[in-house]
């Protein structure tokens, strides 16, 4: 014990805590990335990468289905309700390759009295009900509700009875389907 007593430094236990700490980097790593075949073949360049700009990625190994913008389409408007009320654009709906839901344009209602505005295409359909909060006329906050059916329902703010019809905005929505 003497013999130890004696090498004992900061030095000494200061780096016996940077290894550890190191070691238990690498334990991190190697949980997150289990095999091999969890990297596609020609995508990470290893010890010697090329210089660049993502240097550890070997060059055009992440494209195409990796990486893919969103496509719009737009809604079909019934019961009427019809789009781009503010020159926001019309309803538009888009799903991301990780089964994001994006809605985007706006609308409002010019007669009747339905607050059912539209149906969700197939692909898109939710298998439970989903709350998604809007913006509505005069600064309130509404919600649409995107049925199991497809149907989608929008409800006004509880302060205004009306908001929704006025001007429903669909910019920022969103919802997540299940894998």
């Amino acid at each position: 014990m003497r013999g130890i007593h004696n090498h004992l430094t900061f030095a000494n236990v200061v780096s016996v805590v940077a290894l550890f700490v190191a070691l238990g980097g690498t334990a991190i790593a190697s949980v997150i990335i289990t095999s091999n075949s969890q990297v596609a073949q020609n995508t990470i360049s290893g010890h010697h990468p090329p210089t660049g700009k993502h240097a550890n990625l070997i060059s055009d190994s992440i494209n195409g289905p990796d990486v893919q913008d969103l496509v719009f389409h737009n809604l079909t408007l019934k019961n009427g309700w019809v789009g781009n009320c503010g020159s926001g654009g019309p309803p538009a709906i888009a799903k991301s390759v990780q089964g994001v839901v994006y809605f985007r344009g706006e609308m409002c209602r010019n007669s009747g009295t339905s607050t059912n505005p539209f149906a969700v295409p197939a692909g898109f359909v939710p298998t439970k009900v989903e709350y998604i909060p809007v913006d509505e006329y005069g600064g309130y906050t509404g919600r649409i509700e995107v049925f199991a059916s497809g149907q989608a329902m929008v409800r006004d703010d509880p302060g205004f009875s009306g908001a929704a019809a006025g001007f429903t905005s669909l910019v920022g929505a969103s919802y997540t389907l299940p894998f």
